[in-house]
């Protein structure tokens, strides 16, 4: 009996994490999560400036993009936009750029999305973590798309290429 336990929730696991990641490729479904999937080159000056919720191709699935160190350094005194830091608040209180808000996505989840659904609706939004293999600022970007935000562009450098720009 525990054998058969074992290999029919084994099965459903396998099957459970199969299907996550055909639904989430981006090649098998639009519904993907284009953020975690997509980190491309960073988008040009002129679509970050008027913002964009379809991508220079057409398509819809692209509602914002990568940014670079030079075009959030342009944009920290831009009323325009809005800095968010995705990483810890412990981290957040050890330095940020410019005025950015922390929202960090594995604070307390009521927290978490009251603080999103408090956004403004018409900014930009410049949102960054650590930099490299961080997925804070993916995660919260995604979550801001489920709430209906557009216009989100992620700093991919992060933190870490920040101070080390900052400082030459």
């Amino acid at each position: 009996m525990k054998n058969i336990n074992f290999k029919i929730i084994s099965m459903i696991v396998l099957a459970s994490v199969v299907l996550a990641f055909a639904y989430n490729y981006d090649n098998i479904s639009e519904k993907g999560l284009s953020f975690l999937t997509d980190k491309g080159p960073a988008i040009p000056d002129s679509l970050l400036e008027i913002g964009f919720t379809q991508s220079p191709q057409g398509d819809s699935k692209l509602e914002g993009g990568t940014i670079t160190y030079e075009q959030i350094k342009s944009r920290i005194d831009n009323p325009n936009f809005v800095i968010i830091d995705a990483r810890s608040p412990e981290d957040f209180a050890g330095g940020k750029i410019g005025d950015a808000e922390n929202i960090f996505p594995y604070e307390d989840e009521g927290q978490y999305f009251e603080k999103i659904y408090k956004l403004p609706r018409d900014k930009k939004f410049l949102i960054y973590c650590t930099g490299g293999d961080c997925d804070l600022s993916h995660h919260l970007a995604e979550d801001m798309k489920t709430a209906g935000f557009t216009n989100m562009f992620i700093y991919t450098g992060g933190w870490e290429e920040w101070v080390k720009k900052i400082d030459e």
